[in-house]
């Protein structure tokens, strides 16, 4: 119908790269009023305004970015800062998020304070975990859209391209090769989700994975000794990104990583974890392509993706170092605390304290901006999760409920729920409530003795 009625089409938001995605094959973007931070394809999608900024830095080494990421995620605040004026500001109708994991997106109690002033938006949740789910939440934000049609049309498009990809590598081995997706390098992680399923469409077997499941962490590199191949794709990693992670760890060069079968035979490959494999988009099916691609000879370059948006790990270096190649790395913008929240430092402070008054001492710290102090009263092994007293910072600082502990005007209750004196863990209890009224938090604190018989700080619960 040309562009007629354009103007009575709802408002998009979309806080998703999927979502993103799927607006634009539905031949919506021009309903979009603003994005994610991460939303960055179609490249037509970039021009909109991002309403979203991560708390950690993306472009950090996987395994501080794991336990940057894991650390916030476990003290119950949001990983991503919402820009409340933008979104109120772009006044959309639909604001699109998802609830899978909130490690990898904006969640919807994330967007609940954006939207408190804007109560006739409608809050589109999407939550796939399979391709059938996938599939569903195509014609599901089609008909939020008003153009169901479409999202019909779309996903059996879809569907028939993937029915003829599996007829098509049906019999092409004697049996379905075995196929591991590493989704995460540091610690090195398998896959699944609707993943599994994209590797059925394509003839192979999936393992260290499974439909639907969650992404399990592979305690050593030994582990993929069952995968016939190995396609390497964490998520959010382009190619080049990747290159740059491996030989940062080194993983390439260990003893583990040269006997894997799949190492041995030359049946590696990387791939695109940013666009495709960890996104629940329609690239659900360029990802059964590539897979079909990598462990079929007879496939390879069939669909145009090899060298695009896949290399074998032979041809890794000369793809990442030719002229015109990415960067390995994005900009991206980290969400900060205003400058008036921060503290001045306060005096180092010593850990030999009966455990009240160890914590006491950690909060005083944290109230005062000396995060090095702080962190110092860490044992060793929480030290070692965390990273660095400028990752310590970050974490805290980035997560809206252990804000609270750094805000000198919070009071502070403690109590010891161990008190014995030859107990050799405790755990205190710090009942903090916002002078602003807003509803009190309870942190545990999970202590230890080191070797000298002083209180050390190893892991802080939020109590629900």
């Amino acid at each position: 119908r040309g562009m007629v009625g354009i103007a009575e089409k709802p408002r998009v938001l979309s806080l998703l790269s999927a979502s993103t995605e799927i607006v634009c094959r539905l031949g919506c973007a021009h309903l979009l009023v603003g994005r994610s931070h991460g939303c960055d394809d179609p490249p037509l999608a970039t021009a909109q305004p991002i309403a979203t900024a991560p708390r950690v830095d993306p472009n950090a080494p996987s395994n501080e970015l794991d336990a940057a990421v894991r650390a916030q995620a476990a003290a119950g605040g949001p990983i991503y800062h919402i820009n409340n004026d933008l979104v109120r500001n772009a006044k959309p109708d639909v604001i699109i998020t998802q609830e899978q994991c909130r490690i990898c997106a904006v969640t919807p109690e994330d967007v609940r304070v954006a939207c408190a002033t804007l109560p006739l938006t409608k809050l589109l949740t999407i939550k796939p975990t399979t391709l059938e789910d996938v599939l569903r939440d195509v014609q599901t934000i089609a008909d939020a859209l008003g153009v169901q049609s479409r999202g019909e049309r779309l996903v059996a498009t879809l569907r028939d391209r993937l029915a003829s990809l599996s007829a098509l590598a049906k019999g092409l081995s004697p049996g379905p090769p075995k196929v591991a997706h590493v989704e995460w390098i540091a610690p090195l992680m398998g896959s699944g989700y609707w993943i599994a399923e994209c590797m059925q469409a394509a003839g192979c077997e999936m393992v260290h994975g499974t439909v639907g499941g969650h992404s399990q962490v592979l305690e050593r590199v030994s582990a993929l000794a069952d995968a016939d191949v190995l396609v390497i794709a964490p998520c959010g990693f382009s190619i080049e990104r990747t290159h740059v992670e491996l030989r940062s760890l080194r993983l390439l060069e260990s003893d583990e990583w040269r006997a894997l079968p799949a190492v041995r035979h030359g049946a590696v490959a990387i791939a695109d974890g940013n666009l495709y494999f960890n996104r629940s988009s329609c690239g659900v099916l360029e990802t059964a392509e590539i897979v079909a691609e990598v462990a079929h000879e007879e496939l390879r370059g069939l669909y145009g993706h090899h060298g695009r948006r896949w290399v074998r790990l032979a041809e890794l270096e000369a793809y990442c170092t030719r002229e015109g190649a990415a960067p390995p790395t994005k900009p991206v913008r980290i969400a900060e605390l205003p400058a008036e929240e921060r503290r001045p430092k306060a005096p180092k402070l010593l850990s030999k304290f009966q455990p009240s008054e160890h914590v006491q001492a950690q909060v005083v710290a944290l109230q005062a901006a000396d995060f090095a102090a702080a962190f110092a009263l860490n044992s060793s092994a929480n030290q070692a999760r965390l990273g660095s007293a400028a990752k310590f910072e970050q974490i805290v600082l980035g997560s809206s409920s252990f804000q609270a502990l750094t805000m000198a005007s919070t009071a502070c209750e403690y109590r010891c729920e161990d008190a014995a004196t030859s107990a050799a863990t405790s755990a205190v209890r710090v009942s903090a409530q916002p002078v602003d009224g807003t509803q009190g938090l309870v942190f545990v604190f999970d202590l230890r003795r080191d070797n000298n018989g002083r209180w050390e700080t190893d892991g802080v619960r939020i109590e629900c």
